[in-house]
Order: structure tokens, then sequence, then C-alpha cells
């Protein structure tokens, strides 16, 4: 069995870490609402802390100031499963800025419980069923916070495929999948 974690908002709890963000931001004197809108304007999935701290001004060693707490906003109890489960058979497929995302995972410290961390800029289809072929005589389990991941992937080409739409019961749905 492998399985395929979306990063943001499944093994990191990106709202909080967004308001700690804020937070630090605003220390610096840029008041929150104009750090929102930036990273409205630019879209989450596009996001770099950097080219923010560049766009308003602030000091740039904030960048690792803020990651340096990255480990933090880690979801502690979908960790222990995937200690579990162990590295071979888990993978990370996230949609958002390359840079910014690696940079984000790296500074959380778990990239050495992943067998492959993939960043994409678009869709996430190609990447899953990519895995889904290689391991076709396995399931493969996908769990993502976004139902729009799911919606364009195709599951009679790839009947091992399972989901887990992972919400306030993602990580029971998970455990019962694993029969944990």
């Amino acid at each position: 069995m492998k399985f395929i974690f979306d990063f943001d908002g499944v093994l990191f709890t990106t709202k909080e870490f967004l308001k700690y963000l804020y937070a630090c931001i605003g220390k610096d004197g840029v008041p929150r609402n104009i750090a929102e809108e930036y990273y409205k304007k630019v879209g989450g999935t596009q996001f770099n802390l950097k080219k923010l701290l560049i766009h308003l001004s602030i000091r740039e060693n904030l960048h690792e100031e803020i990651l340096e707490e990255s480990k933090s906003f880690l979801n502690k109890d979908l960790l222990a499963v995937v200690k579990k489960l162990g590295k071979v058979n888990c993978y990370i497929v996230s949609h958002a800025n390359k840079e910014w995302q690696l940079d984000k995972i790296r500074s959380t410290g778990i990239e050495f419980l992943f067998s492959e961390i993939i960043v994409v800029p678009e869709s996430k289809k190609q990447v899953v069923e990519k895995i889904c072929a290689k391991y076709g005589d396995e399931e493969v389990i996908f769990i993502d916070d976004k139902a729009k991941y799911f919606e364009d992937l195709n599951f009679k080409k790839y009947p091992n495929l399972k989901i887990i739409l992972y919400d306030e019961q993602g990580l029971e749905k998970l455990k019962a999948e694993i029969g944990q």
C-alpha cells in the first residue's frame, strides 16, 4: 500500500501558520490586511514569502525567523501514522510555489519520512496517476484536504487508486483504511 499526502491542510496546519506569519509581519510594522491582500492577490498556491518580504520592504531575515517555527504547525497525530507506514510507502504531492513549499517542508524536518516530495505548479493528476501506474499491483491512497484535486483523476484506468478527503474526520478515515 502506497500513500500520497498533500502538505498544506493535511500534514501542516496552514491556517494557523498563516496567522503566525501575519503576526510576525505585523511586528515589523505591516498591517495584517496588507499582507493578507498580497497573499490573496498572488494566490495561495503561488505565494512566496521571500517575494512578499521584498514587496513590503521588510527585512529578509524574517523569512528564516518565520520558518524556524514551522515544526509547531505540523499535524503530529497524522505524522505518527506516517512514521508507522514507512518512508518507502509515503509521498508528498503538493500544488504550490516550488521554492516556498520546499523551504516550508524542509524547515519542518519531515522530509526523511517520505520517499519523494513533488511540488507541482498546477494539477496533481499526472503525478498521482504516475505513482498509481508504478504500483499497479498495490493500493494507492491519495489524501488531500481539497476535493478539487480528485475530480480529474482517472479511476477507471487506475482502479488501485483510493481517495480520502482530509477533513475533521480525515485521520480516522485513514486509520480505518489501514486497519488501525
